[in-house]
């Protein structure tokens, strides 16, 4: 028998009303199932995307209906549609996965992952199920491991977890906001590449200053070393272009990650509106945006 799926913010009468009235004219030629937003789980490995309901996997489902997303549900409605075109599983409506900057940073990191980009293995659930999925999370990825809040911004909201009580401490941290968890990849150095229209502009390293901090955030006081762009390795550049076009980004800070001990190139996070060094004699961030414009200016032109 096939099964549908509605997804919605809350279960009440009218919810329950609807679902019965469907079942009722359905019969037997499919059964139709009730289920939150919160009650999604969201792993992702690569380009292995595996999305759970109430523990049911929703490859089992044939149709979903997102009924009444609402504006808390709303920006993870649209990565369920990404997931859910990518899984070609049909869902109702389509728009959803046309999400776009409205998206925030788990929709970033699926549809890098999607486009079979380097990116760190996830997992998301809703805030209210995180500590009921706290040993599993271990397990998963170990400790310590990454909290990342999906609204974060210059390493503010991401936080190394390394021990089972941290779970609670960093839901408190903000008792409105949602985490993903990923696996803690130590670097031997982070990099950050501005990518102007499929191209590499400036390559720099951000470097912490304090050996107790993680996060590599100029805004946290890493210091910023540029390096000469004929000595970018060609692996860098791909991913950084790639990633930056996969999301149509056109002015784009792309963070990438070289681990201690193997080497591999992890793709952190793209960064529409990337944060510049305004000094000229330290960053050329501003001289190559500066000739990136007038190109643009000159194709109007032509």
């Amino acid at each position: 028998m096939k099964k549908i799926l509605l997804l919605i913010d809350k279960i009440g009468r009218k919810k329950e009303v609807l679902t019965l009235g469907l079942q009722e004219y359905l019969g037997e030629k499919a059964r139709v199932y009730l289920a939150r937003f919160s009650d999604v789980v969201v792993e992702v490995d690569g380009k292995n995307i595996e999305i759970k309901v109430e523990e049911r996997d929703i490859r089992e489902f044939s149709l979903v209906y997102f009924r009444r997303a609402g504006i808390d549900y709303f920006t993870l409605t649209g990565t369920l549609g990404v997931c859910l075109k990518y899984l070609n599983i049909p869902f109702f409506d389509n728009a959803f996965a046309q999400i776009g900057p409205a998206g925030n940073k788990l929709t970033s990191q699926v549809r890098l992952a999607i486009a079979g980009l380097p990116t760190i293995p996830l997992f998301f659930c809703w805030r209210t199920k995180v500590l009921g999925n706290v040993e599993y999370i271990i397990s998963k990825f170990g400790l310590p491991l990454i909290a990342k809040k999906t609204t974060s911004q210059q390493g503010r909201g991401v936080f190394l977890v390394k021990e089972k009580q941290d779970f609670e401490k960093i839901l408190a941290t903000d008792p409105e906001g949602e985490f993903f968890f990923q696996k803690y990849c130590p670097a031997k150095k982070e990099y950050r590449l501005l990518v102007l229209r499929e191209k590499v502009r400036v390559w720099e390293a951000k470097i912490p200053t304090s050996p107790k901090e993680f996060r590599s955030n100029v805004a946290l006081g890493a210091r910023e070393e540029f390096y000469n762009l004929a000595d970018l390795p060609f692996n860098m550049e791909e991913v950084a272009v790639k990633a930056a076009k996969t999301l149509n980004i056109q002015i784009a800070g792309v963070d990438l990650l070289e681990e201690k001990g193997t080497g591999k190139v992890w793709l952190l996070e793209v960064n529409r509106g990337p944060g510049f060094t305004y000094d000229k004699n330290v960053s050329p961030e501003i001289k190559e945006l500066a000739s990136f414009f007038l190109e643009e200016l000159r194709k109007e032109d032509e």
